[in-house]
């Protein structure tokens, strides 16, 4: 009887997942590659994407542990395995909330590296610590040194919109200073994050580094494509196809629509996120599994701080600029998008890229944390609420519908300075989009934009919002510009509502609505 697969669910370690016979998605044909092509190499991708992994690959790799890869891609080349002395950073490991902790961080694994090869560090600074280190290390073992380090910027997420910022930055830009100056002492240096902040700053004087984070050839390096998917989880997808009472081919189907669509390259395939995948076939349930890991909060935070439209999230079009690098204070919010997980590239119409989310699970995800974070409920309350807003709608009841979504909207935390219309647009397109509601906003016409339009089985709701106007001067907005005339030949009844919000109460005042 042959052995069930051994999924390495939480586990990061190379040499873990092969000497404890978990499933491995062979990458070591891109690693060489890698190695071939350059020494220093940028990686951005979103959280729970393998890139801790990949780093401890190279670790293996660069340690000489030969007998590891003897199964693999990677076996089957040149490479040499000579044993190089490694320095890994995992910045993943602590909080970071003052510059000193990040010192001090730095400094204790500086440390343990030049304990373990006997070295006596004589300089007092990180930055002088590190150069001094690598230096002697290079010098001791006649091998040059190999700099590996996971989650670079998560000392400087963990404090945006803090006082500490200013100096993290600082104790971060030091450091990577040194290494342009440390160029014939290092065999491969390997950065990853999620985010990419400006080389101006935080990689001051690296202009050996090279980004490969929209690379078309590495594209696959973190992630399963279709093809490994099929090829290494054969076994698991008909166990999984018996459960949901799917053909092979209608399940295929449903794996790719809630999990696969990350794309780091308009030319390049489609992408699964491995830990969504390696949940799914360990538990054989379709869930959201990444949101429980991944949610980034500084990034909701500067969603709502800038009370931006979400309805510009979806088929949005953004030239190559705008994934340009920025200043952690500068930040902009659709490349954070891109390189948190939430938006992926969906298509190329030169010069322009095409965002959108990647499948129904981060779509999903990141609206179930929307209407959390802009309602201020626990997980869970805003699904129960969402319900009844959908059975509402669809009975038709519309005080009943309005009752419930005024609900919602007391939760708004009175904190939150609430100017514009949007911050309610927001909440609202979001609550609709979760449940799977037609909902379009700031749809144009011949005459203008509508605020809404949201589409059940039968009716079509025209909707206009006033947040300083009454809800009689939102449905005249409706009459005058005929914005019901695009919907006449739906065969739906159409109903037109006016709705008012009342700024000093921040809450929904009142609606009108007539049949269109």
């Amino acid at each position: 009887m042959k052995d069930p697969i051994k999924y390495p669910l939480g586990i990061q370690t190379f040499s873990k997942i092969i000497e404890d016979k978990l499933l491995y998605v062979d990458k070591t044909a891109i690693v060489y590659d890698l190695l071939q092509q350059g020494s220093v190499y940028f990686l951005s991708r979103p959280r729970r994407f393998g890139k801790s992994l990949l780093i401890s690959t190279f670790d293996a790799l660069f340690s000489g542990r030969k007998v590891l890869f003897e199964c693999l891609d990677i076996a089957n080349t040149d490479y040499d395995f000579v044993v190089y002395p490694v320095i890994k950073l995992d910045f993943s490991k602590d909080e970071y909330n003052t510059a000193d902790n990040l010192r001090s961080y730095i400094d204790t694994a500086l440390n343990a590296v030049a304990n373990r090869y006997d070295i006596e560090l004589t300089t007092d600074t990180y930055n002088q610590r590190f150069d001094e280190l690598v230096i002697k290390l290079h010098k001791k073992t006649g091998q040059k040194v190999v700099l590996l380090i996971d989650e670079y910027d998560k000392p400087i997420l963990n404090n945006l919109k803090k006082a500490a910022l200013p100096e993290i930055k600082q104790v971060v830009t030091a450091f990577y200073s040194v290494v342009k100056s440390l160029d014939e002492h290092l065999r491969f240096v390997l950065i990853t994050g999620v985010s990419e902040f400006a080389k101006v700053s935080v990689f001051s004087g690296m202009n050996s580094l090279t980004d490969i984070s929209l690379n078309q050839d590495y594209a696959t390096l973190c992630g399963i494509t279709q093809q490994e998917l099929e090829c290494n989880f054969n076994e698991a997808i008909d166990k999984l196809a018996i459960d949901e009472a799917l053909d092979r081919v209608a399940l295929l189907a449903k794996i790719k629509h809630w999990y696969n669509g990350y794309q780091f390259h308009h030319r390049g395939p489609g992408i699964y996120n491995p830990y969504s995948l390696l949940c799914l076939f360990r538990h054989r349930e379709f869930k959201n599994y990444w949101f429980t890991t991944a949610t980034p909060t500084f990034l909701l935070n500067l969603l709502q701080d800038k009370q931006y439209n979400l309805k510009n999230l979806s088929q949005f079009a953004i030239g190559e600029g705008a994934f340009a690098a920025t200043e952690p204070e500068d930040m902009d919010v659709l490349p954070l998008f891109v390189q948190t997980g939430y938006l992926t590239i969906k298509g190329y119409e030169d010069p322009l890229y095409i965002l959108d989310f990647p499948n129904h699970e981060v779509k999903k995800s990141f609206y179930d944390s929307v209407v959390g974070r802009y309602a201020n409920l626990n997980s869970g309350v805003g699904e129960a609420f969402t319900w009844r807003l959908v059975q509402h709608l669809n009975a038709g009841q519309l005080d009943d519908f309005f009752e419930t979504l005024e609900e919602l909207f007391a939760n708004i935390p009175y904190k939150i300075t609430i100017k514009q219309e949007k911050y309610y647009q927001s909440l609202f397109y979001a609550v609709f989009t979760l449940i799977g509601l037609n909902i379009e906003a700031e749809v144009s016409t011949n005459k203008g934009r509508i605020d809404c339009v949201l589409q059940t089985r039968d009716v079509i709701y025209i909707i206009e919002f006033k947040l300083n106007g009454t809800k009689e001067q939102a449905l005249q907005q409706i009459q005058d510009k005929q914005y019901a005339q695009k919907y006449r030949s739906s065969n739906k009844r159409i109903v037109l509502l006016g709705v008012e919000f009342d700024q000093d109460g921040r809450n929904i005042g009142d609606f009108v609505q007539l049949d269109g």
